[in-house]
């Protein structure tokens, strides 16, 4: 076989091994949660937000600012990572007129499926399950196929697929998740007073419903002098996630936190201390769709065209190799006798 037939098999056999590579190494290693993920988006909205402080005073009139507008930023970024595993920050600012409040979590979740795991290199993350910032590649257009972590009552919920909708010119999944229990969250919990005075309890009832009042009255002259509260929080999260990539393009939070007050025989709720009704802002939308629509790009050639194209340039320089190295050499003939060689004489 001629040498350029062997070249060209040669490059033909690399060109095929590559696209082998990139399909089934390189491929599976980007649709991971990538290691530096960084990613802030912006909700605003409505909101009732309790003064602690005014409270505590006696200044009933203005312990609580009801339907004021609210802002919450969302930071999620991935702190550490190794080929598995991801360290990811979720961190969260809620600001309503004056006053701001945090509530920053961390998880140790699966680069694949996007779910809990072992922590890596010691760091301190929250326990958790199900999915908690993005929902995995290729997400399922199904109920009951993911949970989702509650944050305020510390518990996994089920996902519930609604249906097929556009944001931003790209198809999503639409899902929603409802979370109802006790508020066991610490962030929350530190913002809001463990209990009051009963010395208070004539101001509060003013500026509770009416039915709630009369469930109280009795249960007025029994009270401790520091009344003990509790609180329950009830969340709805309507989720519109990339179909293609999982990514989460659109996000409505709709949240609510009663303070209940009671003895060992009756818990009554008073009234909501903490209500959140936001919406991620159209920029931040059109930011997360032009992010989303360039890894799918990269994806598609890493994943189809860029094997494809791999494949067919390596299978055409084996073919024309090994047509190459079939051919013969051209015999000499009397159109191919050598220049200046002479031929023999007649006998």
């Amino acid at each position: 076989m001629r040498r350029s037939g062997w070249l060209l098999i040669g490059v033909g056999v690399l060109l095929i091994v590559s696209a082998a590579l990139l399909r089934f190494v390189v491929a599976p290693s980007v649709t991971r949660l990538p290691a530096d993920t960084d990613i802030t988006t912006a909700y605003s909205g409505k909101g009732t937000v309790l003064n602690a402080a005014a409270l505590q005073s006696g200044d009933v009139a203005n312990a609580l600012a009801r339907d004021i507008p609210v802002t919450l930023d969302r930071h999620v970024y991935v702190s550490d990572a190794n080929s598995d595993t991801a360290i990811v920050h979720d961190d969260l600012t809620l600001k309503a007129g004056t006053t701001s409040s945090k509530d920053n979590h961390t998880y140790a979740v699966d680069r694949k499926d996007l779910t809990e795991t072992a922590s890596i290199n010691g760091v301190e993350v929250e326990k958790h399950q199900g999915l908690t910032v993005s929902l995995p590649v290729d997400p399922e257009p199904k109920s009951g196929v993911y949970t989702y972590w509650d944050t305020p009552t510390r518990t996994a919920v089920p996902v519930t697929y609604v249906g097929t909708e556009t944001r931003a010119g790209r198809d999503t999944y639409h899902y929603r998740a409802t979370a109802s229990g006790a508020l066991a969250n610490p962030a929350l919990l530190q913002q809001l007073p463990a209990s009051l005075p009963r010395t208070l309890a004539p101001k509060l009832l003013a500026l509770l419903p009416a039915e709630t009042q009369q469930r109280l009255l009795p249960l007025v002259s029994v009270l401790p002098d520091q009344v003990p509260l509790s609180y329950t929080a009830t969340s709805t999260y309507d989720v519109w996630a990339d179909a293609a990539l999982g990514v989460p393009l659109d996000t409505k939070i709709n949240r609510s936190v009663v303070a209940n007050v009671g003895t060992a025989a009756a818990s009554i709720p008073l009234l909501p201390v903490l209500t959140i009704d936001v919406a991620e802002d159209q920029a931040s939308v059109q930011d997360a769709a032009d992010r989303v629509a360039n890894s799918d790009r990269l994806l598609s050639w890493i994943e189809v065209w860029g094997p494809i194209v791999l494949l067919v340039l390596g299978l055409v320089l084996v073919a024309l190799g090994l047509w190459l190295g079939r051919r013969r050499p051209a015999q000499p003939g009397p159109e191919n006798t050598p220049t200046g060689v002479d031929s023999p004489a007649p006998s």
